[in-house]
């Protein structure tokens, strides 16, 4: 019969301290991995447009100040007034079709386009609202200058990284003057902590760290802390009341950083981005609303 192995002390406490630094080792790896995922997403192609969506519309090229060539596609004004339409992470201008319709037969100029890394525009690296600030721009550059437009009557409608994006650029763009922001988060800190924290900073560490090697100024995608800097130009935010990806205690704190004249608008029983599936006609009205009192007041 063989006596049972009994560890010294010291020999234990190494084995487990070696253990715990595997385990560790696997969760940054993993985590690393993530985040290199969510830096170069797959590409989705372009859903079909239904027979009479966006009629008027045509193929724009915009040109960032960085040197990316952007697609999209451009929707006339009839009111003078016009709204840039910004899509979410790993999604494309047709993500927002229903948005841009409701705009378009209100009579507002609509500008859809695909950000940097998604859909048919250029470049492979996505920054989660730190570079996107320069596609916004170039869109903004682009309708402030279409004959059909008042440049004083601009607006700006993102969803999840959109609205946020969207958020972050009317803070130092004063040529959009209403920002509505659907599913945005708060900061990209903030917004890692939530999706990544499971294993607290074994998990969220290593990717702030590679969103940071990338490029990603993580400190600069913060429109919380600054959104009083909109000076009076009003805010509407937007989210579902069930959204694994934007939770109510996030939303909330953003409302509550921001600023009159500001709203917010919960839907019940909403997942990310399913406002127009849950409330069509509510959410219809309210971005009608929004917009036509910010832009079309006074005309």
């Amino acid at each position: 019969m063989k006596k049972p192995i009994h560890l010294q002390p010291a020999r234990f406490i190494a084995l487990a301290l070696v253990g715990v630094l595997a385990v560790a080792a696997v969760i940054a790896y993993r985590s690393v991995r993530t985040a290199h995922a969510v830096l170069h997403p797959a590409r989705q192609p372009l859903k079909p447009v239904a027979e009479g969506a966006l009629a008027e519309r045509t193929d724009v090229v915009l040109h960032t100040r960085d040197g990316l060539t952007l697609r999209g596609w451009y929707v006339p004004s009839r009111n003078h007034a016009a709204v840039v339409v910004m899509h979410g992470f790993a999604e494309n201008r047709t993500q927002m079709l229903f948005e841009a319709e409701v705009l378009s037969r209100a009579g507002y100029g609509v500008l859809l386009f695909d950000s940097r890394g998604h859909g048919e525009s250029e470049g492979d690296l996505v920054t989660w609202g730190d570079h996107e600030r320069q596609d916004l721009r170039a869109a903004v550059d682009f309708v402030s200058h279409r004959d059909d437009v008042d440049p004083s009557r601009l607006g700006v409608l993102g969803f999840s990284m959109g609205g946020t994006t969207a958020m972050l650029e009317a803070l130092d763009d004063e040529r959009l003057k209403a920002v509505a922001a659907a599913g945005a988060y708060p900061s990209l800190e903030a917004d890692t902590r939530y999706s990544y924290g499971k294993w607290g900073p074994l998990s969220v560490q290593p990717v702030l760290w590679t969103l940071r090697l990338s490029g990603v100024d993580v400190d600069a995608v913060d429109p919380m802390k600054r959104l009083c800097d909109l000076k009076g130009r009003p805010l509407l935010l937007i989210n579902g009341d069930v959204d694994e990806y934007a939770p109510a205690f996030l939303q909330d704190a953003l409302f509550q950083a921001a600023c009159e004249p500001k709203s917010y608008w919960v839907v019940p029983g909403a997942h990310h981005g399913e406002y127009a599936k849950k409330a069509p006609e509510e959410y219809a009205n309210r971005l009608r609303g929004f917009f036509d009192a910010a832009l079309l007041s006074g005309s």
